[in-house]
């Protein structure tokens, strides 16, 4: 079986710059496992008058990617990232409704976009109609 290249991927997070208030930061638990750290210096996205500082903490998976792998999976842990920021920044009407607002709770993927809708939408059909539910 063919080695890891964390260590490469320890020399790319070195050298990554993304946005203004952005870093990154490679961490090894005790037991070896690696985490990406991507740290956010910006405001409460809930309180936009608030300065806030975020880190978000993504796996890293054991992997032989070449440096263009980890480079894109970098990348990817960024748009999970913003996904996650946008999720709960984006409001809408008066009521400021966040219907993309992420799941931070126990066992749930904060980085996964969910959107808060009835359970009727999900029964409607392309005439209008809605079909029975599972019973």
């Amino acid at each position: 079986m063919a080695e890891n290249t964390h260590g490469l991927l320890w020399d790319i997070v070195e050298q990554t710059k993304c946005k203004p208030g952005w870093t990154f930061n490679l961490v090894s638990d005790k037991e070896g496992n690696k985490t990406l750290h991507i740290t956010i210096s910006g405001v409460n996205n809930y309180d936009h008058s608030k300065p806030f500082v975020v880190t978000h903490c993504h796996p890293v998976p054991m992997a032989t990617y070449n440096e263009k792998s980890w480079k894109r999976w970098i990348l990817e842990q960024c748009l999970r990232t913003m996904n996650h920021e946008l999720g709960e920044s984006l409001r809408f009407g008066p009521n400021e409704e966040r219907p993309f607002a992420p799941m931070h709770g126990p066992g749930e993927d904060p980085y996964t976009i969910h959107e808060w809708r009835p359970e009727t939408d999900a029964l409607t059909t392309q005439d209008g109609s809605i079909r029975k539910g599972p019973v």
